[in-house]
């Protein structure tokens, strides 16, 4: 985590008007309502040694803090979950994770500290402070200075990312990597933030029906409503389109159709071999990406190569002050050499801890050797198991790792002994219960014996039946039954009033006064007729009204009414209209028919034309009419044509 007010050397801070935040992300100024709960004050204490000393900002997952360390004297953030306080099997559940991004140390990964509860029970994650930017801040002011990023501050930034995850794809994924949580050190190192914690999020975040990040173009399409499913090929897909916000010039709209459409446009000036390595990266298809992010820097560093930019270095004169991702002496860095962390306490001792073991193709871990014997114990691995040590880089069969295989000699005689004994009892187990079995059996046929002949006395001692006569067989009804109507008339609509209503572009305030306006251009009138009948207006009428309903109302169903009822119920329909034009801009809108039955529930609901009557708009039209409740009248049916149409 870093704090956006350190900008590095060499760089300015963006202006105002280009400082943009994804959706759902809050400066340090500002705190979302949906968070107080979980919010902390400058002076608390949470987890017994971190001491809150200023809010850092938020996001749909959390809430960020700067803390000191009370132990070390250290500054840290904390990030607190937004989320009611955890019950204790799902907080270990988020414990888990965060234990095995905790082992995971490289120079381009943010620390994890450890996680805990507030003192209100919220989850927490705890990580290293960076002082630096965030990849997002400096692409903003590269935009304000230039337009984008150079092609070797591109690959330099990429090439330390992929640096960083090549050991968390060891153990886990990112899955939620944004140019919001890569941080640019004062001192030019690339680091990547919350590992562990942006999952957690995600799976937060979609058990509330809100995401997760589904409005972030930088996380993969496949996770965006599963997280469950999270592996290194969405980090993968992400390193792609940050390498292509990085080289836009007008950086990328929030939906990844428009941005893949930007990308091909603002691209297209450079190297085919780039637009194609960035499209396999962003795609749908998982198995058309690279195969891992090695792939993904080595192909970027040659396309770079090839037009003849030097990688090696430091940055050129108004390039971005980061250290070169590639050095003179090409040596390779060792990923599993962990600097040690001097004056940190740790919880365990997890110097042992150098054994993954393989279970269905995936490597879980790291154990020591006593886990692994319990495991082997509790018969959760075999002596088949694979078993990789991570100093040595050795991967074989459990029963022969030098380590292993006198302890699994050893333990192989009392696990045949055990399963023997273990058998014996199952099968003393089973023939008692098929002993039990047949006592039931016997004991079930012979009560099926006595209730029958129970049932046989009662039948022959009941009374002959008397019959009933037919005149009183039947109740009388005196509910009227009514046919559909034949004749259905349509209802003159204001064509303006639509065109107003299914205006995608439309507030819902702007919409709120269209409405409005019409009610007062259009005010409810009293029934003309009711005046006539009551001797009102003097004379007689031409009309003889008939009282046929069930409920003897003389009202008459005016286009007034179905029109009041309708206008009533447009923010339905109205949603039902702008769904079906976001998917097909070439639709113009439907009919839709109906009657009203004297009681003013509808009946027959159905869109006249027959091409849109599978599609999604008939299903969601046809539920908003049925759902309609009109005023109560006297007569027949009242066949109803209502157009609904977009111009």
């Amino acid at each position: 985590m870093s704090d956006q007010d350190d900008i590095p050397e060499g760089m300015q801070r963006p202006g105002r008007a280009i400082q943009q935040t994804a959706p759902g992300v809050f400066g340090a100024r500002e705190l979302p309502k949906s968070h107080v709960a979980a919010s902390l004050s400058t002076g608390d204490v949470v987890g017994g040694r971190f001491e809150v000393l200023r809010y850092l900002g938020a996001s749909g997952g959390g809430i960020s803090y700067l803390c000191v360390d009370q132990s070390h004297e250290n500054e840290v953030v904390i990030k607190v979950l937004a989320m009611a306080p955890p019950s204790k099997t799902k907080f270990d559940e988020m414990y888990d994770q965060v234990r095995i991004a905790s082992g995971i140390s490289h120079r381009n990964l943010t620390k994890i500290i450890g996680m805990g509860r507030t003192p209100s029970g919220e989850a927490f994650v705890a990580m290293e402070y960076v002082k630096g930017a965030t990849l997002s801040s400096l692409i903003a002011q590269r935009r304000q200075e230039s337009g984008a990023l150079s092609l070797r501050d591109a690959f330099t930034v990429i090439a330390h990312i992929a640096n960083g995850l090549d050991p968390v794809h060891a153990r886990m994924a990112h899955g939620v990597l944004t140019p919001y949580n890569v941080y640019i050190e004062k001192r030019g190192v690339v680091r990547v933030g919350n590992l562990a914690f942006g999952k957690l999020a995600a799976e937060m975040l979609l058990e509330r029906n809100e995401g997760p990040y589904v409005d972030s173009i930088y996380v993969a399409p496949e996770i965006a409503d599963a997280p469950e499913l999270l592996n290194s090929a969405a980090d993968i897909y992400s390193l792609g389109m940050l390498t292509a916000d990085m080289l836009c010039a007008n950086g990328l709209s929030n939906d990844r159709d428009e941005a893949r459409f930007k990308i091909a446009q603002e691209l297209s000036g450079y190297p085919p071999e780039l637009m194609k390595l960035i499209m396999r990266a962003i795609g749908e298809d998982l198995t058309g990406r690279p195969k891992d992010v090695a792939t993904f820097r080595d192909s970027l560093k040659k396309i770079v190569e090839s037009t003849g930019i030097q990688l090696s270095g430091p940055p050129p004169p108004g390039g971005l002050p980061v250290e070169s991702a590639v050095h003179e002496a090409d040596a390779e860095e060792d990923i599993f050499a962990i600097p040690e962390l001097s004056g940190l306490a740790e919880p365990t001792d997890t110097s042992n801890e150098r054994y993954l073991v393989q279970r269905e193709g995936l490597d879980y871990g790291p154990f020591s050797a006593e886990m692994i014997l319990e495991q082997l114990h509790r018969d959760e691995i075999d002596e088949f198991s694979p078993v990789l040590d991570r100093v040595s880089q050795d991967r074989m069969p459990l029963g022969e790792c030098p380590r292993f295989k006198r302890d699994v000699q050893e333990y192989l005689p009392k696990r045949q002994e055990r399963r023997r004994i273990e058998a014996e009892l199952r099968a003393k187990r089973q023939q008692q219960m098929k002993k039990g079995g047949l006592g039931l059996l016997y004991s079930g046929i012979a009560g099926g014996v006595i209730v029958l002949g129970i049932m046989m006395t009662l039948y022959f001692l009941q009374p002959a039946p008397e019959p009933i006569p037919l005149d009183r067989a039947f109740a009388s009804l005196d509910y009227k039954f009514q046919p559909p109507p034949k004749d259905f008339q349509a209802v003159a609509v204001d064509s303006s009033l639509l065109n107003s209503m299914f205006n995608p572009k439309a507030s819902e305030e702007e919409i709120a006064k269209v409405l409005a306006t019409k009610r007062k251009k259009s005010p409810r009138r009293a029934s003309s007729n009711s005046k006539k009948r009551n001797g009102e207006q003097g004379g007689e009428t031409e009309v003889q009204e008939i009282d046929m309903s069930a409920n003897g109302s003389d009202h008459i169903l005016t286009d007034e009414d179905v029109n009041d009822v309708i206008m009533s119920n447009f923010g339905g329909l109205r949603s039902c209209i702008l769904t079906e034009l976001k998917s097909d801009s070439r639709f113009r809108g439907v009919t839709v028919q109906f009657f009203v039955r004297p009681s003013g529930t509808t009946g027959g609901v159905k869109i006249k034309e027959e091409k849109y009557r599978d599609r999604q708009v008939a299903d969601c039209l046809t539920s908003r009419f049925r759902s309609m409740k009109f005023p109560d009248h006297g007569g027949l049916n009242r066949g109803v044509t209502f157009p609904l149409l977009v111009q």
